[in-house]
């Protein structure tokens, strides 16, 4: 079976499909990816599981009809050529375009993974926002009902879709735990009798594209409200400029490590290592997540977590186990989060082993992969898998 991943960032294909990738190769698939970057490193991956990297032209943070037929070219000619038993295409651009053309191009079998809705489907504020979601469902819409099978990372986008109409009656839908999380490339690095802890120099991290929706500003200012009553609590962002319109500019952030509020670290390649020297983990996100992978990093090495009460994120806190849900883009309760944790540093430890375990219960990626193997008929349904409460197939239209 030959297999073509499509998605509009080359560097997921490795962060958040890479475990995926190394099933279908180990399942016996042939595995060809395309994404709109050429990246070495992305090849040099898809290689070591005897794939190909073949990126096609796309600018990826915007759908413009009138200049994206060189991208439907671009994959028409790739399906053509390489003649797949399936495309698996995940994220919106390679949705909505790849599950049309790869019905015009004749792939027999096409799968869609809606990873998360971005701001997209949020509420718009103004009239080019409101005919961009216009255009999109639209896309949404058409696209959805060439696929065999749609994947989805939470219930309440699930909802949205059904209660929209979006998707197609007799499709099966079915809803992951997020990407998943590798427990062995993240593991466990517990915060027992952590020095620095202890001495007040906490350290809180956000790992995220730095995008408004994402909370950077929120996070930035709660920073600086609590460094001015606990000088010694670090505040370390992560995370590369992007090209969205909702983006962060590069001048905000520089202002703010100018200022001394927080260190601006970029692009981490090794971002295990990082999270290793962390405690705390916040995204005070309103973006219109899947499951944030980031999140789920976090969840995996035993950090507590703050972060919303929205779409997605809120799957990251069980109860307050392991960290709080905030209110979205609301300051004052992302620094009542900061300032309980600088109050009661053993809580720090205690929510972190919480966070772990909820990274083992729901969110190992071998259980996701699993509920995608299934569907698309390389492995069979495991007990666990048909009894589980988390993660389980739906039917649109049912």
């Amino acid at each position: 079976m030959k297999v073509i991943v499509l998605t509009a960032d080359a560097n997921t294909l490795i962060y958040h499909r890479g475990d995926l990738i190394r099933e279908f190769a180990g399942h016996g698939c042939r595995v060809v990816t395309s994404a709109a970057e050429d990246y070495p490193h992305v090849r040099a991956f898809v290689q070591s599981l005897g794939g190909r990297h073949e990126p096609i032209r796309m600018v990826r943070s915007r759908v413009n009809l009138m200049k994206d037929w060189i991208t439907w070219m671009d994959m028409f000619r790739l399906f053509r050529r390489e003649a797949p038993d399936a495309l698996f295409a995940y994220t919106i651009k390679s949705v909505v375009y790849g599950c049309v053309v790869a019905r015009l191009a004749g792939v027999p079998r096409v799968y869609a993974l809606l990873p998360g809705l971005g701001f997209t489907f949020v509420k718009p504020e103004t009239l080019k926002q409101a005919a961009v979601q216009w255009v999109s469902k639209a896309l949404h819409r058409f696209a959805l009902k060439r696929a065999d099978v749609i994947f989805m990372q939470n219930r309440d986008d699930v909802q949205l879709f059904t209660e929209m109409q979006m998707l197609p009656a007799g499709v099966p839908v079915h809803v992951t735990a997020g990407s998943g999380v590798n427990l062995d490339e993240y593991p466990h690095v517990p915060l027992d009798g952590n020095a620095d802890i202890a001495a007040g120099r906490v350290r809180f991290v956000l790992v995220s594209r730095l995008l408004v929706s994402k909370g950077v500003r929120v996070f930035a200012e709660a920073a600086r409200q609590i460094r001015q009553r606990f000088p010694l609590a670090e505040f370390h962002l992560v995370g590369p400029f992007d090209p969205n319109p909702n983006r962060v500019e590069e001048a905000e952030v520089q202002q703010w490590v100018h200022e001394g509020t927080l260190t601006h670290h970029g692009m981490v390649r090794d971002v295990p290592a990082l999270l290793k020297t962390m405690h705390v983990f916040c995204l005070p996100t309103w973006y219109r997540e899947g499951v944030p992978h980031a999140t789920l990093e976090a969840l995996s090495t035993g950090r507590a977590v703050i972060t919303t009460d929205s779409v997605g994120a809120r799957e990251c806190v069980r109860g307050t186990e392991n960290g709080f849900l905030c209110p979205p883009r609301d300051v004052a309760a992302v620094v009542q989060a900061m300032t309980y944790f600088m109050e009661n540093p053993d809580q720090i430890a205690i929510k972190g082993r919480a966070s772990r375990r909820l990274a083992e219960e729901v969110f190992d990626v071998r259980l996701v992969n699993q509920i995608i193997l299934s569907a698309m008929r390389l492995a069979p349904e495991t007990a666990a898998q048909t009894n589980s409460a988390t993660p389980c197939p739906l039917t649109s239209g049912a």
